[in-house]
């Protein structure tokens, strides 16, 4: 009995980390998608802006995928001021085609990113960008 107990924790357990580690591959499209889904919604955006976030996330998302390939060994340090460097950038060019309301809330999005970065947890329970 006790070997049965043992090998289903063991089975679920390992059940589990396959699905953590698949989850954390997510896609560069996939990662654009959820970006400009989350956005949509909170910054009630249109057809329009939603398309151009999404592209705007898309290069960015590749960009970073590309900067971790190449830097799979290298300086931590450098890598998080190339993260910041791309993410400011993708910031500017979503602001420049919001309207001054949608500005304002994701100004508010931008701000609490970098206090959840300041305190060590890059992403949101539940699924953040």
């Amino acid at each position: 009995m006790k070997k049965r107990i043992l090998m289903m924790t063991a089975l679920l357990m390992m059940v589990g980390l396959s699905f953590a580690q698949q989850r954390g591959r997510s896609t560069p499209e996939e990662n654009a998608k959820r970006a400009s889904e989350r956005l949509e919604k909170e910054l009630k955006l249109s057809a329009a802006q939603k398309d151009s976030v999404y592209a705007y996330s898309l290069a960015q998302s590749k960009a970073m995928q590309q900067a971790f390939q190449n830097n799979r060994d290298g300086d931590r340090q450098k890598m998080g001021e190339k993260m910041r460097e791309l993410r400011t950038q993708t910031d500017t060019k979503i602001l420049s085609i919001l309207d001054n309301d949608q500005k304002k809330a994701y100004t508010k999005l931008i701000e609490e990113r970098a206090n959840r970065m300041r305190q060590g947890g890059g992403r949101r329970s539940g699924g953040g960008r």
